[in-house]
This record gives C-alpha cells, structure tokens and sequence, in this order.
C-alpha cells in the first residue's frame, strides 16, 4: 500500500479527505432545510427516526446486545431529560473517555507524572477548574455569601427526582468496588472519575434532599431570600439541554408518557426478533401514526411504504448489511427467502 500502490493509498486517503469537506458544506447548506423537519408533528417523525435508530444500533456490533443497550440509554437520557440533568456532557465524557486514557497513559509512559506541571497542561487544569467552579461561585454570590446560601438550607424532603442521583451513587459504588483489585494501571482512571462523579452526586443529591424550594424560603425573608440552590435562580441557569416540555405535568402522567414511549420501542424490539426489522417497519409505521396520532390513511400508507423501499433499497439491495437472526426463520427456514428474515 505504501510501496507499489502508493496512488491507492492516496486516493483513499483524499476521498475521506474530500467527503468530509463535501459533508460539512453540504450540511450547512441545507441546515435550514433539516431544521424544518422539526417543526413536522412527531407522528410523522418518529416512526422513520425509530427504524434508522434501531438499523444503526444493531450494525454497531451486529449483536442484540447493542439494541438492549440501546432501550437502557434511551430510559437513562429519559431520566436525565426530566431530572433537569444535561445529557451532552455525559455523550462527551462517553466519547472522550476513552481517547482521554489512552493518551493520558501514552504521557505517563514517555514523562512519567512530569508531564501535569507543564505549562499548557497547568493551563488546562485551571481552566477546568475555572468552568467546575464557575456555577458554584454563581450560586455564592446570587446568594449574598456562602452564609446565607447554607442558610436556606432546611429538612429533608424527598421527591421522584431524587431517585436518579441516587441511582448513580449507586453505580459509581458498584464501580470503584469491581475495580478494586484491579492493578493500578487499569484502575487508576475508574478511581479518578468514580472518586470525582461520587463527591458531585452526593452533592447534588443533598442540595435536592436538603435545599428548601422558593416558596418556603421566601416565608422567611422575602421574596429574594435564599433557598438553597432549590431557589428560582435555579430555574434560571443555562441547563445546557433541550428542557421538557412535560415538566409542568404530574410525575404520574410524565411516567405514563414515557412507559408508552419505550413500550413502542420494546414492541418494535418484539417484531424485529419474530419476523424482522424489514417487515416490522411498515406494521410500525402504520400502528404508531394511526394509534398514536391518529393520521389518516392517505398519509399512512404512503409514509410506511416510502419508509420500507428506502430501508429495503439502501441497507438491503445496495449496502447489503446482515440482518439478525428472527424467530420465524429459525422455525420456518423458507421464509428466510423474505428481506430481512
């Protein structure tokens, strides 16, 4: 590759080069186009972003695995959205984590620990702490002193938003506990980032037990005294995140909208594994726009079978990517004659 077909390399090289440069223009281009889509009811919506999810989970590792994983991080995200925790930084960390620790111990290895007093990695740190300490020292002075934030503290109260925070005490214990006999190369970054994660969650699970709401604050001392971080400035704070637009309902209608939600998922899990994704898209399509929004026949026929042709045409007929194993072909192996069974 390097030798003889040294143009072969070359052109690949500037082919990925190129559809990057032509992804990006193109994308930008049309950005207020794709924006459109968004204000398009859900109905039409979802049922097509739901098959392409589901296509795009299983060939991450072409194991039923990957779908689970799939239905867990989608109920976790769920959480997150209403529990007013911001989901980025978490696919950040998810993404980075990784690269992060390979090449953190690429620089022990060539520098030892000298490496953490150079000038640009002292730099780093402090602007890190800078951005994890900026909404502390926000609070302290919205507040009018750390005295009078500690002050609106009251007793406990435990609410349905508790349970998340908790939950990742949890796993973070869970954690630290499985790495605990590991060698210290292997465990070093779990104890960092499980040490880290378990001072702010126990922190933001105290502020939510213990931090009086607004109105019992201001019982004591007007309209502006402080209430903990549970005070109205909260509300006020950049959540770095779409916020819900359910917030306002009642936990049990919010938990009654999101088990119908993961219960399509889990149904469109069901079909795929009886009779396949291929054949599980149009009966999807046609059960969700019809139940769920009420569409009329003129429209749902025709979503569901432009839906199918373009799965069927693209990921079948010109990608040819493998389809999971169903039920019905492994009981009725002519029926593995139809896409996707």
């Amino acid at each position: 590759m390097l030798g003889k077909n040294l143009d072969v390399t070359y052109s690949m090289v500037w082919s990925i080069a190129i559809a990057n440069i032509l992804g990006s223009g193109l994308c930008f281009l049309l950005s207020g186009q794709f924006a459109k889509l968004a204000t398009l009811r859900y109905t039409l919506i979802m049922p097509v972003v739901l098959s392409l999810i589901f296509i795009g989970a299983f060939e991450g590792g072409r194991q039923w695995g990957d779908l689970y994983a799939l239905l867990c991080f989608g109920l976790v995200g769920w959480a997150m959205k209403h529990c007013q925790w911001p989901r980025p930084p978490l696919v950040l960390g998810f993404i980075l984590g990784k690269v992060i620790e390979r090449y953190m111990f690429i620089s022990i290895q060539r520098y030892g620990l000298d490496w953490m007093l150079r000038p640009v990695v002292l730099v780093m740190f402090a602007l890190a702490i800078a951005g994890l300490l900026r909404s502390f020292v926000q609070d302290v002075r919205a507040h009018g002193g750390a005295g009078k934030l500690t002050a609106g503290f009251g007793a406990a109260r435990i609410a349905p938003g508790n349970l998340l925070p908790a939950a990742l005490v949890g796993i973070i214990v869970m954690m630290l506990v499985a790495s605990r006999d590991w060698s210290i190369e292997a465990k070093i970054i779990p104890l960092i980032v499980g040490s880290s994660a378990m001072v702010f969650c126990m922190l933001s699970l105290a502020n939510d037990v213990f931090g009086r709401p607004a109105d019992t604050a201001g019982l004591d001392a007007g309209p502006l005294a402080p209430g903990g971080l549970q005070d109205i400035d909260r509300d006020q704070k950049i959540h770095m995140d779409i916020a819900s637009h359910i917030g306002h309902l009642p936990t049990r209608i919010k938990l009654a909208r999101g088990a119908a939600f993961f219960g399509w998922m889990v149904a469109f899990l069901c079909s795929m594994a009886a009779i396949g994704l291929i054949a599980t898209v149009p009966a999807f399509v046609i059960c969700y726009m019809r139940l769920e929004g009420r569409e009329r026949w003129s429209l749902t026929l025709p979503m569901a079978a432009v839906t199918t042709l373009f799965i069927y045409g693209l990921f079948d007929r010109v990608l040819a990517i493998p389809w999971p194993q169903t039920l019905l072909g492994m009981a009725l192996p002519a029926f593995k004659a139809i896409p996707g069974v």
